[in-house]
């Protein structure tokens, strides 16, 4: 007997009708993968291909949870009062006259390869990621899913969209199941995540008799029930849910133990730095889409980014876990993908859903301002070593080339080559912003 996670099949014997059936019903991160692949079967793309000027073919989304502090990372004022500066320095950086905050060491050796949004605002001060990850406010469409909606993925044999780390409020919404991301919370079991659906690590994919006999058996079996139209689209999203349960790229790109335990060194042995690594490895595999969410807990310490003081460890936070941690693995990502061939064609985006106050409160932290905070851009498209907007010189409010969360959306898009307005669903959610073309103009 061979274990497909909680099916067990007959080796040689080939599938009974009620085996098959279950195939297609076994779960994947929530959604079940028939369920998901017959949406996908559903899905009308309205737009055309991507646009010549759009290099990127694929985007890492990273959302630092909580809101990172502009101050402490890309925006640091080292000439203004230490109520306001805060307690760190300023470094400087690859390009003249940028400076980032003291502990991002790596990155502000690396800033000559992407580039910063410093003044990014809006008005929305509470917890959720609807403005930056939308777009608007009121249409919960995520910017991934749209992209995955209007550019589906290439590969049939790896997930077009992926969410590492915890689920957050936004998703697909109208545009339906085929667009929800592959949701994987913890990186380091990412393979065991997938137990259910991918074969056993000690079983070849030559022990399956070969996934052609396979498929072969299924369509034996297909020819012998009701050819109806909607058995038969539902009949070949199982035959491609077994496709990936046969893929050797699934089970190698979701399994970080084939990497190298020097690389894994290089990104950090925490959720944040091995999500990174796993991202490369899904966008080497064919993943178009992948989002990276910093919102978990680790080692005790409070989540993500919220750095109030209240729990009397915000600005400790920031020195031991966050800044280095975000520092090593993002710097490591960069570095990799360019390694890799990757970063040409592979956008990455960094934010949080606001900054934090320009100054420091009596509790010993920052507070929640959405009013003007930073944001990073590198590859697929993007000319790197740019600084687009500056902050005031306390660093609360836009001071030159202010931007919104629209405007940053509707960058991204025009990176990836879609165009959200020709879609009825999506018009709302960009209409009003323009692509931030001081980013590669």
């Amino acid at each position: 007997m061979l274990s497909l996670g909680n099916l067990t099949h007959r080796h040689c014997q080939g599938f009974t009708r009620r085996e098959f059936l279950r195939v297609g019903g076994t779960l994947l991160g929530g959604l079940s993968l028939d369920h998901l692949l017959r949406a996908e079967e559903q899905t009308v793309v309205t737009n055309g291909p991507p646009t010549a000027h759009a290099p990127a073919q694929s985007l890492i989304l990273i959302y630092l949870a909580g809101g990172p502090s502009q101050h402490e990372t890309f925006d640091p004022k080292p000439t203004a009062p230490l109520r306001v500066r805060g307690p760190w320095g300023a470094i400087s950086t690859r390009l003249p006259g940028v400076a980032f905050g003291e502990m991002l060491p790596e990155l502000a050796a690396l800033n000559d390869r992407f580039s910063l949004l410093r003044a990014l605002h809006h008005t929305h001060s509470l917890h959720n990621p609807w403005p930056m990850l939308t777009g608007t406010l009121p249409h919960r469409i995520s910017l991934a899913a749209t992209i995955h909606a209007l550019r589906p993925a290439d590969s049939p044999h790896v997930p077009g969209h992926v969410n590492l780390g915890p689920r957050l409020s936004v998703g697909a919404g109208a545009l339906g199941a085929a667009h929800e991301p592959l949701e994987i919370p913890d990186p380091a079991r990412a393979a065991q995540s997938l137990a259910e659906f991918l074969p056993l690590a000690d079983v070849s994919p030559d022990r399956l008799t070969d996934r052609r006999k396979l498929l072969e058996q299924i369509d034996t079996l297909r020819r012998s029930v009701d050819q109806q139209a909607p058995l038969a689209r539902h009949d070949k999203s199982r035959q491609r849910a077994l496709s990936i349960l046969t893929s050797t790229a699934v089970r190698h790109a979701f399994d970080l133990a084939f990497e190298p335990v020097t690389r894994r060194d290089r990104f950090g042995h925490n959720s944040f730095g091995q999500s990174c690594l796993l991202a490369r490895r899904l966008i080497e595999a064919g993943t178009r889409l992948v989002q990276v969410n910093w919102s978990n807990r680790e080692d005790g310490f409070a989540v993500g980014w919220d750095v109030h003081g209240d729990d009397q460890t915000a600005l400790v936070r920031m020195e031991q876990q966050l800044c280095p941690r975000f520092d090593q693995g993002l710097s490591a990502l960069l570095t990799d993908l360019e390694e890799q061939g990757l970063l040409a064609s592979t956008l990455v985006v960094v934010t949080g859903e606001f900054g934090r106050t320009p100054h420091i409160s009596r509790l010993g932290g920052r507070d929640h301002w959405p009013y003007c905070f930073s944001a990073l851009l590198a590859g697929g498209g993007i000319a790197p070593g740019r600084v687009v907007g500056a902050s005031d010189k306390h660093g609360g409010y836009p001071a030159d080339r202010p931007a919104t969360p629209t405007d940053f959306t509707a960058t991204v898009c025009d990176r990836l080559g879609v165009n959200p307005n020709q879609d009825d669903r999506l018009r709302p959610l960009l209409f009003e912003g323009r692509p931030i073309e001081e980013l590669w103009s």
